[in-house]
């Protein structure tokens, strides 16, 4: 192989191109797969496309090498992961992965920036991935990793799992046997209420798609949308478990989530939110923390805080609890996530539904104060919860409203009309 042709047999998506890419995407994996595709179309020669993580370069010397193992390769093998000791892995894509004829479906992801990770996945349950490993300056195929791929940053063990167990549903759809449904485990009925969300609103759906708690169904109810949330979520319904309720006029989330409290059929609610998402035991852990403490009408747990930016890639920042407090006279701390046990959540009517601008915002605060006047809350240290905040949110947006807002509280309280 000439020296011109080993530097035209790969497209490297590296350094400045890869963040411009990622840029010019929005982090939208699907958009990102295009601007892929059409970038192979302008670069004929290449026939792998070459991804690392935050788009480093291999060396010219291991691509000339990586040059001769990989054009022996049969042509079903359509990803190739190449580990090298006490470095992150590289990802190599045979560029006919990325045309039309390849039939392949994407599924939602948080961010573009995993986009690799899925490619992957998809070829391995298709048994087109390979793995090659660099060791005492030998190269070694196998089919399966041989030990855990190196952590590039804790956010992977966030993504990942949920990754891995659902994108076989990508490639095959997925069936559920009555015999689960039909299982000693309480069902759970997660609402998930949503407005406007169709960037998001399928990495949620995935989320709960990825449980390994199997019985529960998800209650949707799109509260008036105007952009293609309603298509997004349909796309993912495939699952018996899942149920779409369409409302003509956006009402507000307390609206619409004790609609949905009225559908539910599960010993147990868990609200989700279209922003955020589950890791897959999450449930177990949840139904777990509630079955060992019976005097508890809320549970709660750990969340992972999210931070988006405004291209739309999101950054782990830290993670939460609940402290105890509610709610002091200028601000309000409301447990998430947040598990009622659904015959004391009916006891108090649910979430409190107040006319005008205040029926939109706090409803969180409402019913976990209406719950914990008479009831108990029960606590797990396990990360149950992946929480995504950006300025645009509803609760960022109106974080400086609460002194208002629990002021209209005290006046509907006592007789007066809320506003």
């Amino acid at each position: 192989m000439s020296k011109r042709a080993r530097s035209s047999f790969f497209y490297n998506m590296a350094r400045l191109h890869y963040f411009t890419l990622m840029s010019q995407s929005e982090y939208r994996a699907d958009k990102l797969f295009l601007e892929l595709s059409k970038e192979l179309e302008q670069h004929p020669c290449a026939e792998w496309l070459l991804w690392s993580n935050q788009g480093a370069h291999l060396s010219t010397t291991q691509e000339i090498k990586l040059c001769h193992i990989l054009i022996h390769l049969p042509s079903k093998v359509q990803c190739v992961v190449y580990a090298v000791p006490g470095r992150p892995n590289y990802f190599f894509f045979r560029r006919s992965l990325f045309i039309p004829a390849s039939n392949l479906t994407l599924a939602p992801l948080p961010s573009a920036h995993w986009l690799a990770w899925e490619l992957q996945q998809l070829c391995q349950a298709r048994s087109a991935c390979k793995y090659l490993y660099l060791q005492n300056q030998n190269h070694t195929f196998t089919d399966t990793p041989l030990t855990p791929a190196l952590k590039i940053d804790p956010s992977h063990d966030s993504i990942l799992p949920v990754i891995q167990r659902t994108v076989p549903f990508s490639v095959q759809q997925l069936h559920v046997h009555k015999s689960r449904l039909e299982s000693s485990f309480p069902l759970v009925s997660i609402l998930l209420s949503v407005h406007n969300m169709e960037s998001t609103i399928g990495w949620s759906i995935r989320s709960v798609l990825a449980q390994s708690y199997p019985n529960f169904e998800l209650l949707i109810g799109d509260d008036g949308s105007t952009d293609k949330t309603a298509e997004k979520a349909s796309a993912m319904d495939h699952d018996p478990r899942i149920r779409i309720l369409r409302y003509a006029a956006n009402r507000g989330k307390a609206f619409v989530l004790n609609d949905l409290l009225h559908e539910a059929a599960g010993t147990y609610v868990l609200e989700l939110d279209a922003d955020d998402w589950l890791p897959p035991g999450a449930l177990h852990s949840l139904i777990r923390l509630m079955e060992q403490n019976p005097c508890a009408a809320l549970g709660t747990g750990t969340s992972l805080v999210w931070r988006r930016s405004r291209d739309g890639h999101i950054s782990l920042r830290g993670q939460s609890t609940f402290e105890g407090t509610l709610e002091t006279d200028t601000h309000a701390y409301p447990p998430v996530p947040r598990i009622y046990r659904t015959e004391h959540l009916r006891s108090v009517r649910g979430w409190t539904e107040y006319e005008g601008p205040y029926g939109r915002v706090f409803e969180d605060i409402e019913v976990c104060r209406k719950l914990l006047t008479k009831y108990e809350i029960a606590k797990t240290e396990e990360i149950v919860y992946h929480r995504v905040v950006h300025t645009r949110s509803v609760s960022q947006q109106h974080l400086h409203h609460y002194k208002a807002w629990k002021q209209n509280r005290f006046l509907h309280e006592k007789g007066g009309e809320s506003s």
